[in-house]
């Protein structure tokens, strides 16, 4: 019998963590991570600028069921809007990799706006030029199959510093990412939300480049936080330019 394949380990929502993952991904070292402290608007003035994404990383169990429902029965067209997109469907062959396409999309769309180039030899640039063309759920494919960047991710996992750091043990959270795209606000979940077994990029109305921090800022409070007030099981990074 083969060997069963090893799990996608859970990342940590911690910047000290996810940097250096970043770097391995392709990102240049003038952009990272860094922690948003809260969504109140004299805390939202810390996050340097430009950003070009939020990750977002919640508590399920108040919320992704019946947000979900919500989502599918809004769903209509697809917008013009969403072409050029970097998206990837989370499949169910990669397990707990829900950090590492949170991270995938906040620098995969960053470098095809053009915020900067993803470095020569990466393992996102190898991951984008092998899935060039191919539908979101082809992408989650070739993710389970490449090694490289499942190899990566749990190598990033074992490094977290909180208690169940590099075991499956995600305590039922989830990793999600906000870009701006075509004048919109997207939120980007790998994971299958129609009936159809798709997964599908969530329109959140118009953004700009200069307010995109404070717009994704707007869903997280409202669509998600106010699902559950009582957990302090959320947290947001941002990826920012740094001086």
């Amino acid at each position: 019998m083969a060997a069963a394949t090893p799990a996608w380990l859970p990342l940590e929502s911690n910047p000290d963590v996810l940097n250096p993952f970043l770097r391995k991904l392709g990102c240049p070292t003038d952009w990272s991570f860094c922690d948003v402290f809260g969504m109140d608007p004299e805390l939202l003035m810390m996050v340097p600028r430009p950003c070009v994404a939020l990750c977002l990383l919640f508590p399920c169990d108040k919320i992704s069921t019946p947000r979900r429902a919500e989502l599918r029965a809004k769903r209509g067209a697809p917008l013009d809007a969403e072409a050029g997109l970097f998206f990837t469907q989370q499949l169910d062959g990669c397990g707990n990799a829900c950090g590492t396409i949170a991270c995938m999309h906040a620098l995969g769309n960053a470098a095809a706006a053009g915020a900067f180039a993803l470095d020569d030899g990466s393992l996102l640039g190898r991951f984008v030029a092998e899935t060039a063309g191919r539908s979101a759920p082809d992408r989650g494919a070739a993710l389970v199959a490449a090694s490289y960047m499942h190899e990566a991710s749990n190598a990033t996992a074992c490094a977290g510093a909180t208690e169940g750091a590099g075991t499956e043990d995600h305590g039922n959270r989830h990793f999600i990412c906000f870009v701006e795209h075509g004048g919109r606000l997207f939120e980007l979940d790998g994971r299958t939300l129609d009936g159809a077994g798709r997964a599908f990029p969530v329109d959140h109305g118009p953004t700009t480049p200069a307010s995109l921090v404070e717009d994704a800022a707007k869903v997280i409070r409202d669509d998600f936080m106010a699902r559950d007030p009582e957990s302090l099981d959320f947290n947001v990074v941002a990826l920012c330019k740094g001086d």
